[in-house]
C-alpha cells in the first residue's frame, strides 16, 4: 500500500522515476517507511540525518541507528550536527522554528552538492491534521487551514495519504525497527497535546476523520487559489506603483468587498500585522498625515492614498557644525564656505545652493530633521512666520519626502529648508557684506 502510494504520487504529480532524491530520515517510523519504500522502488536517493544536539545521548543514539539502518541497505548518508540552542537563540525564534530553518537549509545544500532533485520527508496524515488544529489555535486565514502541501517547490511529502496507523503496518510487515522520540510524548508541546488528546476523540466521532480532514484541506486549497486570484485582481485596481511609492487607493479599498482581508493581503508583505492593519483601515476617517511603521517600511494616510515607502537610512542627527568646511550627511554632502559679497554676481536659482547674509548666521551651526510645530519665514514672505508642515503640505511633499527634509538652523532658528527655500530673516541684502553660501550634493 505505502509503495503503491509513493509510485502513484510520482505518476500522477509528473515526476520522473530516473529523478535523485534526497529522504529526509530522524529514524522516526515515519521516515524509515519512507526510506525503505524508495529504497525498494529502485529509486535514485540518499539520505540526510540531522542531529540538533536537543535531547543529550538519545539524539546520538537516534543518529546511529541512522547509520546501521543505511549501512544493511546501502544507502548514501550524510549527517549533519548543528549548535540549534545557540542559533534559536541568535536569531531570536523557538527551537522549533530554529531546527526547521537550518534542516531545510542544509537540505538544499546537500541537494545542490549532490546534484538531487527533490527534498523528500515524511510528512502523513496525522501531521495534517496536527498542523491544522495548531493553525487553528494560534489563529490562521485561508493558507492555515490548507494543510500541508504534497509538492512545495523541490519538497516532495508523498505520504500524506497515509495515517499512521498504515506507516505502523508497514513497518511491522517489513519487520522494520524505528525510534521514538521521548519528546512526542511530553505534554508541555501543542501538537502534542493535540496528537494525544484531541485527535482519538476525532477518530471516535467519525472513524474516517483524517480522509475528512485531507478532503477539506484539498477544498480550502481550491478555494485560496480562488481567493488569491481575486486579490490579485483587486489589486490591479486600487494599488498603483511610483518610483519611491506604493499607493493604495482609499476610497476604491473601502468599497471592496472585504475591506479588512483586502488591505491585510496587500499590507502584509511589508510587514504590518493584524493589528496595525485594522488601525489603519480605521485611519480613512483620520486626517491626512497620520503614520505607521513597520520594521522596514513606512506607511502615511495621504488625501487619496495610503503611501508605503521605504525610509532612508537616516543619520545621526543633529549634526554639528563648528567652521564653515564640507561635510557628510548620510548620502549627501554639504560644503560651507564664506565669501565676499563682491565675488557673487548672482543670487543662484539652484535649490541646492543657499546664500545667505553671514553676518545675520552665528556658528555653531545644526542640521537635523523637521520637528512638529517648526516654524519658519520663507523667503519673500518678509518675515511672515509659517508653519512647516504647512509649508510642506503646500507643496505637496509625500511623507517620504518630509521624512528625509534636513533643515539649517542658526541659534535654533531655520535658516534653511534644504533644498527648497532659505529663510526670509537670513536673506541678502544691500547691506551685506559677506556670504555665507551652502552647497547641498547627492
Amino acid at each position: 500500500m505505502i509503495r503503491e502510494t509513493i509510485q502513484e504520487f510520482l505518476k500522477k504529480n509528473g515526476i520522473p522515476q530516473d529523478a535523485g532524491f534526497l529522504i529526509a530520515v530522524s529514524g522516526g517510523a515515519d521516515s524509515i517507511t519512507l526510506l525503505h519504500a524508495f529504497k525498494y522502488l529502485n529509486l535514485k536517493i540518499a539520505a540526510l540525518h540531522c542531529n540538533f544536539n536537543l535531547r543529550g545521548k538519545e539524539s546520538n543514539m537516534d543518529e546511529q541507528f541512522v547509520k546501521r539502518f543505511c549501512d544493511t541497505y546501502g544507502i548514501a548518508l550524510n549527517v549533519k550536527h548543528f549548535d540549534t540552542q545557540s542559533y534559536a537563540r541568535e536569531k531570536g525564534i523557538s527551537i522549533e522554528m530554529a531546527a526547521r530553518e537550518l534542516r531545510y537549509a542544509w537540505f538544499r545544500e546537500m541537494k545542490q552538492k549532490k546534484r538531487m532533485d527533490y527534498i523528500v520527508t515524511g510528512h502523513q496524515a496525522d501531521d495534517v491534521a496536527e498542523t491544522l488544529f495548531i493553525n487553528l489555535c494560534r489563529g490562521t486565514g485561508i493558507k492555515g487551514v490548507s494543510g500541508i502541501k504534497a509538492i512545495n517547490g523541490d519538497i516532495l511529502r508523498p505520504l500524506l495519504p497515509c495515517s499512521r496507523q498504515e506507516i505502523l503496518l508497514y513497518l511491522e510487515q517489513h519487520q522494520l525497527g524505528y525510534r521514538n522520540d521521548s519528546s512526542n510524548d511530553s505534554l508541555d508541546f501543542m501538537r502534542n497535546i493535540i496528537r494525544h488528546k484531541i485527535l482519538p476523540v476525532c477518530k471516535e466521532i467519525n472513524p474516517s476523520f483524517l480522509r475528512t480532514v485531507r478532503d477539506n484541506c484539498q477544498a480550502f486549497r481550491e478555494t485560496e487559489k480562488l481567493y488569491l486570484y481575486g486579490i490579485a485582481q483587486l489589486r490591479k485596481e486600487i494599488v498603483e506603483h511610483t518610483a519611491d511609492e506604493v499607493l493604495i487607493h482609499i476610497a476604491r479599498t473601502m468599497n471592496s468587498p472585504a475591506p479588512y482581508t483586502l488591505l491585510f493581503e496587500l499590507l502584509h508583505p511589508y510587514g504590518f500585522n493584524k493589528h496595525q492593519v485594522s488601525d489603519i483601515l480605521h485611519s480613512h476617517l483620520a486626517s491626512p498625515g497620520k503614520m505607521f511603521q513597520s520594521k522596514n517600511y513606512m506607511l502615511t494616510r495621504g488625501r487619496t492614498y495610503w503611501r508605503i515607502f521605504k525610509p532612508a537610512e537616516q543619520p545621526e542627527l543633529p549634526l554639528c557644525i563648528a567652521e564653515p568646511g564640507t561635510y557628510q550627511v548620510g548620502q549627501q554632502s554639504i560644503r560651507i564656505e564664506l565669501m565676499p559679497r563682491t565675488a557673487l554676481s548672482t543670487i543662484p536659482t539652484d535649490p541646492h545652493i543657499a546664500c545667505l547674509d553671514a553676518g545675520k548666521i552665528k556658528f555653531p551651526l545644526y542640521i537635523r530633521h523637521w520637528e512638529k510645530g517648526d516654524l519658519f519665514c520663507p523667503l519673500g514672505m518678509h518675515q511672515l512666520k509659517k508653519k512647516l508642515s504647512d509649508f510642506f503640505n503646500d507643496r505637496k511633499f509625500t511623507a517620504k519626502q518630509k521624512e528625509e527634509c534636513l533643515l539649517l538652523l542658526s541659534e535654533n532658528k531655520i535658516a534653511w529648508v534644504m533644498g527648497h527655500r532659505p529663510d526670509d530673516r537670513f536673506k541678502i541684502t544691500s547691506f551685506t557684506e559677506t556670504v555665507l553660501q551652502i552647497t547641498l550634493s547627492p
